[in-house]
């Protein structure tokens, strides 16, 4: 069962009335952005969520009984937004009033592109990747998400000291400079009203890395310096890495048919993507229900 906020409450109560079932069924907590969210494809959470068309057929469920999950994620969510003091606080609100036995998230992306990488670059003369990639760190942006993804584990662990926070990598973007292309056939009637989405990275920085080639080896570095000064800390970490992993999803996605726009994968792409994150969810889950 996968429900937003307003269903979830209903569902849990009655799921509780049921020790056994309850007893079986896992109840995960999700917060997160595009990834969990967008509504172009079968994204990264519906995988998780939902069993693939070869599993429904047989019946076999993703994980034992099934599963509530309580969803919260948005498309566009900054992570630097998300965990301020004021959305922990409204996001604890709900995690400590149900017995969660697993966090997933999804966050850091959006932190590093569109409005931040235009404002990073403004004037700027062309450089090497590395140098643009330097001019990002210079920024302090990397040290301002860890801070921000630090209180959100902090905040939850306090609450629930064993249950595991699992959140993941972004994989590798390919298109460099490719919007999103919206049909009737994958966002409805909503479609109308927009003029189209993206790009957020190649548009941005062209001026500086004018060849995709130099695009592709920055958002290499972008990626690698979210994995390696955000998420590799608070696993390494004695206190949040009781607690708090990572899905590396990095080279997974190597053509550019598995890639919706320029940082989207497609439903097949992040089909794929949820094979390796659905294998340590089962093990996170496996260790806390047994």
């Amino acid at each position: 069962m996968t429900t937003r906020r307003g269903e979830f409450r209903t569902l849990y109560r009655a799921l509780a009335r049921k020790p056994d079932a309850f007893a079986s069924t896992p109840i995960v907590f999700c917060e997160g952005d595009s990834w969990f969210s967008t509504p172009l494809a079968m994204n990264l959470l519906d995988w998780l969520v939902f069993p693939a068309p070869e599993d429904e057929k047989k019946g076999v469920p993703l994980f034992g009984a099934g599963g509530l999950f309580f969803r919260t994620e948005d498309s566009g969510d900054l992570a630097v937004d998300m965990f301020t003091t004021r959305g922990i606080r409204d996001l604890s609100t709900w995690y400590r009033g149900f017995e969660f036995d697993l966090v997933l998230v999804s966050a850091g992306g959006n932190d590093f592109v569109d409005t931040f990488l235009q404002t990073t670059f403004r004037g700027a003369a062309p450089m090497s990747p590395s140098a643009a990639f330097q001019r990002v760190v210079d920024t302090g942006r990397y040290d301002e998400v860890l801070a921000r993804y630090r209180a959100f584990v902090t905040a939850f662990q306090a609450i629930r000291p064993h249950t595991p926070i699992l959140a993941h990598t972004y994989d590798y973007p390919r298109e460099l400079g490719r919007p999103a292309q919206l049909t009737l056939g994958n966002l409805g009637a909503a479609a109308l009203l927009k003029k189209g989405v993206g790009p957020w990275i190649g548009n941005k920085v062209a001026h500086v890395l004018p060849r995709i080639e130099q695009q592709r080896e920055f958002a290499r570095l972008l990626i690698d310096g979210f994995v390696e000064r955000v998420l590799i800390p608070l696993r390494d970490d004695r206190t949040t890495g009781k607690v708090f992993d990572f899905v590396d999803l990095r080279g997974v996605l190597t053509s550019g048919s598995q890639w919706f726009d320029e940082m989207h994968p497609t439903g097949a792409g992040f089909a794929a993507l949820a094979n390796k994150f659905r294998q340590q969810m089962r093990a996170k889950l496996e260790i806390k229900l047994g």
